[in-house]
């Protein structure tokens, strides 16, 4: 905020931009929470302004005891009429007002040899004030960051694990699981998972994924958390349209159950049906404190494939779901969706069915086949909060949910 106000002092058309960067970056942060990444330059830019203002207040001092000159600014021609006329004539009345006698005294003695030890002091003590309690800071968000970058620099799909026996082990399942689907799937297989697995699919495994990382499509990750957190018939009845395999981490540690109830909150966002709009955090989609999962998870498919054989009277119906692999150490695991419907998959295929932006672009944006068209008729526009673009849109009990507990600073 000091380096803002300052900008005002300046008024140079760099000062400008900055308040105006400042301002828009503040105005689609506030709107948007994953655009407070564009406040960092120019908070960057106003914090080092300030800094840079007392280093420069600080630096002035040495250099006039070094024997420096101030540097005189030229004066301005002075030109009759006009806006200029009009401040001197403002200062010639109000100046002797304004400025007091002790202000041009305190500007002379700030000149003087004294004026400049005693400057060059407080420089001295802001700086030794500055480096006791900022350096320990330095040091420990050179330390983080240092922790971070080697943390991010690893592979995220092969990492080291520390096993029972106490010896280290390259965990490589996910690796493992993607390179079984590219060599043992055919190439136009399509493969249903949480978005979040989307990327490594497409560029690992080399196969169609059902989403990724754009989300920018919540109605598309809603059907798809709808798909996987239904139960097993009816979400096959839904799968078979538009998938040939079903992929989910299993394992424990942040693995596709832990992330069950955002997929169930979000498929409710979009289809009041799974949770209902008495229910809008999905709290019946879960696990008791034992463990045991309720009765909505227990019939889900994404309960049955993480947990099919592993536990007791679990399995997923062959009729529906056969398993294809499992990794070495159970992180990961694959199921082949019977009895696709080959006539929804040419469909979705054929070039003819894809709606295109312009005629001979590129960029061709593909439908569901007819058959998902009663699902997808059960669809209701979900507002999100951070959506500001979507206006009259009705708002999904979720959403409701958080603006309540906004409002009451929940």
């Amino acid at each position: 905020f000091p380096g803002f106000v300052l900008c005002f002092f300046h008024r140079t058309p760099g000062a400008w931009f900055m308040i105006l960067y400042a301002l828009v970056a503040y105005h689609f942060s506030t709107k948007m929470s994953r655009l407070i990444i564009i406040c960092g330059p120019i908070v960057s830019v106003l914090g080092g302004l300030v800094l840079g203002s007392v280093v420069d207040w600080a630096l002035e001092a040495v250099f006039a005891l070094l024997g420096e000159k101030e540097a005189e600014k030229p004066e301005a021609p002075k030109r009759s009429g006009g806006m200029g006329s009009i401040k001197r004539g403002i200062g010639r009345t109000f100046g002797p007002i304004l400025v007091a006698e002790e202000w041009k005294d305190l500007q002379k003695f700030r000149r003087s040899a004294s004026g400049r030890i005693l400057q060059l002091a407080v420089a001295l003590g802001i700086a030794s004030f500055g480096y006791d309690k900022a350096w320990p800071m330095i040091t420990e968000y050179v330390q983080h960051c240092d922790r971070n970058a080697r943390g991010l620099s690893n592979p995220q799909i092969v990492f080291m694990h520390r096993m029972q026996n106490g010896q280290n082990a390259i965990i490589d399942d996910y690796l493992k699981a993607y390179e079984w689907l590219r060599d043992n799937t055919p190439e136009d297989s399509r493969v249903m998972a949480w978005w979040d697995y989307g990327y490594q699919i497409t560029g690992v495994a080399n196969r169609t994924t059902i989403a990724d990382g754009n989300t920018w499509n919540h109605e598309h990750i809603a059907t798809l958390g709808r798909c996987l957190t239904a139960p097993e018939q009816r979400a096959w009845n839904a799968i078979r349209h538009l998938a040939d395999y079903v992929l989910v981490w299993a394992g424990g540690h942040g693995d596709d159950l832990a992330k069950s109830p955002h997929m169930a909150r979000i498929g409710n966002s979009v289809f009041p049906d799974i949770c209902g709009d008495d229910d809008p955090t999905c709290s019946k989609f879960g696990f008791y404190q034992g463990g045991e999962p309720t009765p909505m998870m227990a019939k889900s498919l994404l309960y049955k494939l993480h947990s099919h054989n592993i536990k007791p009277d679990v399995k997923a119906n062959p009729k529906w779901f056969t398993e294809a692999h499992t990794s070495k150490h159970g992180l990961v695991r694959i199921f082949k969706v019977q009895n696709v419907s080959l006539e929804s998959k040419e469909w979705v295929a054929d070039p003819n069915n894809r709606v295109c932006d312009k005629p001979g672009s590129w960029y061709c944006v593909g439908q569901y086949p007819p058959a998902l068209q009663p699902l997808i008729a059960k669809r209701k526009n979900f507002a999100q909060l951070e959506d500001f673009n979507r206006k009259g849109a009705e708002k999904s009990a979720y959403t409701k949910y958080i603006e309540k507990n906004q409002g009451q600073g929940v």
